[in-house]
Parts: C-alpha cells; sequence; structure tokens
C-alpha cells in the first residue's frame, strides 16, 4: 500500500481506536472480514406468514403513542402503510429508537410479524433514506462504530492510489466467472446489493481453496522417493482361498486400490472408512500380504492392547504360516524381540504406541486402527520410521481433520459400504436413569449381556463413574456384574473380559476403554451413561460395540442435558452424515499442524458445505501444473 493510503489510515479520526483494536495499517483495515451483515432487502408480502422475521419501509399515519406496562415494559406503538398501500400495526420497546419515530416519517423497520394482531415487534428502526435492498456489514470493533469505519473505508477506496493485485490465475478467474479482488473487497466491506455481497464471498471461497490445494501440492512435491511396488496377485489369491469366509466385492475393490498405491514412486496415504464390523481388518490383512510377500515388513498399530491382541490372535489364526509378533508394555523378551524384528524375522507386527520407537529391517507398510484415537505427533513419528511407507488409516468416524484433509485431497479414501452380516440398524433413544436397571433385567431375563459405559473411574464432578455406579447396581441386587477400566492392570483386564464372555447374562460396567477392541456377539444394549461428556465420535464408536448379531440391538442415552451431538446420533446412523456434523460443529483443526480440531482458520470456506469448489480447485489445479 502507499504512502498516501497510509496518510489516509494514520490521518482518520479512527486511528488510535483502530491500533487498540490490533488494525494497524490499510491493508489490516481492508483484510478484516465483517463479522456479519444486517440484511434490508424488503419482505415480499405476499410471503408473510406468522412469526416470521420482516423488513418494511413506509409512513407513519398514526401515532407514535406512548404505551405503558406493556408486556410489563414501556413501548411505543404507531402505524405505517407501505408502498403497496398495506396497513400495519408496530410496536416497538427499544427506548433507543423512540426519539425518531415521528408521525409522517418515512421509516424502514426490522422485526418479527404476528399474524393475530396483524402488529409487527419492532427490533430495529431508522429514517436513513434509500436503505431498503441495502447490505450493510457489522464489525463489532470496541470504541468503533460501523458507519464511521464504513467512511474511512470508502475515503480509501475512492482513492486511485488503492492498489489490490489478482492472486488468481486468470484462467480460473474467467472459468468461475469470479469478480476481481479488488472489486471483491470493495464489496465485502461497501457492498452494492445482496446478489454483489455473494459474488465477493464466492470470490474468497475460491481464493482460499487456491491456497489450501496450492499447499497440498508442495507437500506433494516434497516427498521422497519411493521404489514403487508389484505385488504377486497370484500369491495373494492363493492366500485368499484358504480364508473360511468370501471377501465382499467392495472389500476386493478396496484391496485393489491399496495395491494401485503401492504402485506410485511416492508414500501414499489412504483412508479406509467403514462402520464397525464392516470388515476392515480383513481387508487391510489381504492388502498386507502382498508387501509381506516380497520380504518387507507391515506394521500394525492400535490404540489398546486389548484391541492389538485381538488383532494379532485374528491374523495368526488366518496365516499361521506366517511368522508375526505383538509388542505389548508387559512384553518379558521385548529387547530381544526388537532385535528379532530388525533382523527381519517377524514380517507382521502388532502393537501400541511403543512401535513408534523400534527399528525395522524394511517397512514397507505402516496400518493405523482407530486413527481419531492417536494424536498428530505420534502418527508422524510413527511415519518418520518408515519414511517411504505407505500408509493405511482405519476408522468408523472420521475425527474432522481427517475429513477436512479428505475433502481438500490431501488423503485418498476408501468406502466400506456393504452392511455386513445383513444386521438391524441399532436403535438409539435417550432414557431415564430410572430405566436403565428394569432394561438391564429384561435382558438377563433373554440371556443377552449388556455394557454400561460412564465416563470416569472416580470423579466427584461427574455422577456417573465406576465407584458411584457399582454401589448403586450392587444395592439394586444386580448380579452377574464385572468392571472393566484403565487402571487395571492388562492382565485384570483379559480376566475380567473373558469371565464375561462366559457369563451369558453378564453386564460389563466399564469406562471408554469398550470403544475399541472389544467383539462380543451376544450384547443386545449398551447404556451410556452422562451421554454429554463423549464426543460425537466416541458416541459413535461406543454403539458399535453392539450390533454383533442378527438380533434388534439398543444403545441407550442417559444425560442430564439437552445436547444437539444426542439428537443427531439418535436420527442418524449414516457415518458420513455424523462426520459432517461433527466437522461443521468442531472444524477441521489445522491442515497442515498439529491440532485435532477446534477453530477453523478459513474465514470463508466452509468445508462441508463448499467441498465441491476444493475439488473443482484441486483438478484445476493438477491441469494447470502440467
Amino acid at each position: 500500500m502507499t504512502s498516501d493510503l497510509e496518510q489516509i489510515f494514520e490521518n482518520s479520526d479512527l486511528y488510535s481506536q483502530l491500533l487498540k483494536n490490533n488494525i494497524k495499517n490499510v491493508k489490516e483495515l481492508i483484510f478484516k472480514k465483517p463479522k456479519k451483515y444486517q440484511d434490508f432487502a424488503l419482505t415480499e408480502l405476499n410471503k408473510i406468514t406468522d412469526k416470521t422475521k420482516v423488513n418494511l419501509y413506509g409512513i407513519i399515519i398514526k401515532g407514535p403513542v406512548f404505551v405503558r406496562n406493556f408486556f410489563k415494559k414501556n413501548a411505543k406503538m404507531f402505524h405505517i402503510l407501505t408502498s403497496q398501500n398495506t396497513e400495519f400495526k408496530v410496536i416497538i420497546f427499544n427506548n433507543f429508537f423512540f426519539k425518531i419515530l415521528e408521525y409522517n416519517k418515512k421509516i424502514f423497520i426490522k422485526g418479527t410479524y404476528y399474524n393475530r394482531y396483524n402488529t409487527i415487534i419492532a427490533s430495529f428502526a431508522t429514517l436513513e433514506a434509500n436503505i431498503e435492498n441495502k447490505v450493510k456489514p457489522i464489525y463489532n470493533l470496541k470504541d468503533i462504530s460501523d458507519e464511521s469505519l464504513q467512511k474511512l473505508i470508502q475515503k480509501i477506496f475512492q482513492s486511485s492510489k488503492l492498489q489490490i493485485k489478482e492472486n488468481l490465475d486468470i484462467r480460473i478467474v474467467t472459468k468461475y466467472n469470479l469478480i476481481n479482488r479488488k472489486e471483491a473487497f470493495r464489496n465485502l466491506h461497501l457492498p452494492d446489493n445482496k446478489q454483489m455481497l455473494y459474488k465477493a464471498i464466492q470470490r474468497f471461497k475460491y481464493e482460499e481453496a487456491f491456497i489450501i490445494i496450492k499447499k497440498w501440492f508442495r507437500k506433494k512435491e516434497q516427498l521422497p522417493y519411493k521404489t514403487p511396488i508389484k505385488c504377486n496377485i497370484s500369491y495373494v489369491k492363493q492366500m485368499i482361498k484358504t480364508i473360511p469366509f468370501q471377501l465382499t466385492l467392495n472389500q476386493k475393490k478396496i484391496v485393489n486400490e491399496i495395491y494401485s498405491d503401492f504402485k506410485k514412486d511416492y508414500p501414499t496415504q489412504r483412508l479406509i472408512q467403514g462402520d464397525v464390523g464392516s470388515g476392515k481388518t480383513i481387508t487391510v490383512f489381504i492388502a498386507a500380504l502382498g508387501i509381506i510377500n516380497l520380504n518387507k515388513q507391515v506394521l500394525m498399530m492400535a490404540p489398546t492392547e486389548i484391541l492389538a491382541k485381538q488383532h494379532y490372535l485374528n491374523f495368526k489364526k488366518l496365516f499361521p504360516e506366517i511368522e508375526s509378533i505383538i509388542i505389548t508394555s508387559k512384553s518379558k523378551t521385548k529387547k530381544f524381540d526388537q532385535e528379532q524384528i530388525k533382523q527381519n524375522k517377524y514380517k507382521m507386527i502388532f502393537g501400541t504406541h511403543l512401535l513408534a520407537n523400534i527399528d525395522f529391517f524394511q517397512l514397507g507398510l505402516i496400518v493405523i486402527d482407530e486413527t481419531h484415537k492417536f494424536g498428530t505427533d505420534l502418527k508422524n513419528k510413527t511415519i518418520a520410521q518408515g519414511l517411504t511407507s505407505d500408509i493405511l488409516y482405519l476408522t468408523a468416524t472420521p475425527i474432522p481433520k481427517t475429513l477436512a484433509l479428505i475433502y481438500s485431497g490431501l488423503l485418498n479414501i476408501s468406502l466400506l459400504i456393504e452392511k455386513p452380516h445383513n444386521k438391524h440398524n441399532i436403535i438409539t433413544k435417550k432414557c431415564s436413569f430410572e430405566m436403565i436397571i428394569p432394561l438391564l433385567k429384561q435382558n438377563q431375563l433373554r440371556n443377552e449381556q449388556s455394557y454400561i459405559t460412564v465416563p470416569a473411574i472416580k470423579d466427584n464432578k461427574k455422577n456417573f463413574n465406576i465407584e458411584n455406579m457399582t454401589v448403586f447396581l450392587e444395592k439394586q441386587k444386580i448380579e452377574h456384574l464385572y468392571i472393566l477400566h484403565s487402571k487395571q492392570t492388562t492382565e485384570q483386564q483379559e480376566e475380567n473380559i473373558q469371565n464375561f464372555i462366559k457369563n451369558k447374562q453378564g453386564i460389563l460396567l466399564s469406562t471408554s476403554i469398550i470403544e475399541v477392541g472389544i467383539d462380543i456377539e451376544n450384547v443386545t444394549t449398551i447404556i451410556i451413561l452422562g451421554a454429554e461428556y463423549f464426543g460425537l465420535s466416541q458416541l459413535h464408536q461406543l454403539r458399535g460395540r453392539v450390533g454383533r448379531n442378527n438380533k434388534q440391538n439398543y444403545c441407550f442415552l442417559v444425560s442430564t442435558k439437552d445436547n444437539e451431538r444426542l439428537k443427531i446420533l439418535e436420527k442418524e446412523n449414516n457415518v458420513a452424515k455424523l462426520s459432517d456434523f461433527d466437522l461443521c460443529t468442531r472444524g477441521p483443526g489445522d491442515f497442515l499442524g498439529k491440532e485435532q480440531s477446534g477453530f477453523f482458520k478459513f474465514q470463508f470456506l466452509n468445508i462441508t458445505k463448499d467441498y465441491m469448489i476444493l475439488n473443482q480447485i484441486k483438478k484445476d489445479f493438477e491441469y494447470l501444473s502440467n
């Protein structure tokens, strides 16, 4: 920006207040996006219904009169006649507007229409001329009125010295009929009308999409070279014949997608998304066979030792001839085993986060199960162990960051959409705490097992915890109760799970530790106490602990608060829709940084609603880069 423009800025009466609002120069002022906009577009009278928001312009033909104690508040009442010759009664409570009300004056009002009295309760009024159909930005800056700020911005845009360079390829601007950058900034602050404001916002959405896709292409260029891997498909087909069930067409398709990744000359990342019990694990086992056959190693990480052991036992049962091992915190021969891994004795290695620190002979593939349970730092540390390894992430409910990466093209995705075992949808509904004892006893009479999940082991702030619920259930004479939580040793956990599995009337009281790695067919009900303390991903994962049979299964949510997450969970079983809701409410996190969720860094682009823009720009960038 030129010094002439900075003089306009610095000589302004608002200069000191702008500095207090952390706006130090013209560029920062122009880049300051309004918090919201006030729409003055006139409401079409034939579209007005009871309790609708209305914008009307007319002349005061009766009143105003002071109405005392109207709804126990002071108010003024008057009648206006609109340009369409329609009369309305208007009541306004805000005494800030009382002084401008005058008989025979033209006035613009915003408010809510009530059909019963043909009355508008006004929230805003102004005598400003020609305001109808305008859009006014609201900045909410401390000690600076929106009107005075707009006057300064208008003065800057009227200057011939203002230069704003185009930062989009002209071919993209032309293809999508985008307004130029200077015009977009002007209409952001001084919109000619609603349509021009929309065009400005669209322009900036494409700009932000262009920036993130450009970052992705740069990141891709920095990836190390990987020797393309061609798997022996004949060997894999022979191994598939040995497993005691048929792969679905969906699973075969995903295996082929993974093998296509192996052929690329750079390390790839793929997310395999499928609901709980959909067959993600066997799919990656088959993919791993292609790597193992080439004398390379496969690392599979799970968030808990219980789940890691479950994967290990399943793999060993299906492919006993392949050397596999599990490394846990309790492994007595850990150092020896790690040395054996380094010397390539074992081809398939299972474990938890401990595996992020060991050396491998030649790591060809990394599989991270339940990816939402691992922090970004740990994932990066694991990936660093095999810089040229391909990576598979497994999840039932992607966290916001994962979804955002998919939408931007940083992560390939494979969907397991076939519903396994023709199972019913799990019925999910809220219930009162008083209902849980009858539910549990009813299940026991049917020889069906139940889970009760609580948010804490012992927490004075959370009434629903292991300690309190154990006492309560014992007082209620609930029999066959088993307890599971993270403070128990691995041996205690395994013993309690095995005893629970054997007891067809068993009830397992646990924390969210059962979220992953518990797969018990006879359980038909899960009761989640203090459901408001769990995130949407957790709730969906916990719900997925049931439904492993052909019976109707249930998930009951007990909560002291009305929560939007719980409402969406009651209505929705579709994992993609749940993920989109989670993305909208939590934000995607920093695309290339550490955040797992939280504040959305973009100002205009909505990752969920605008993913088509991201896809379009990705294709355009690929074309322009060639």
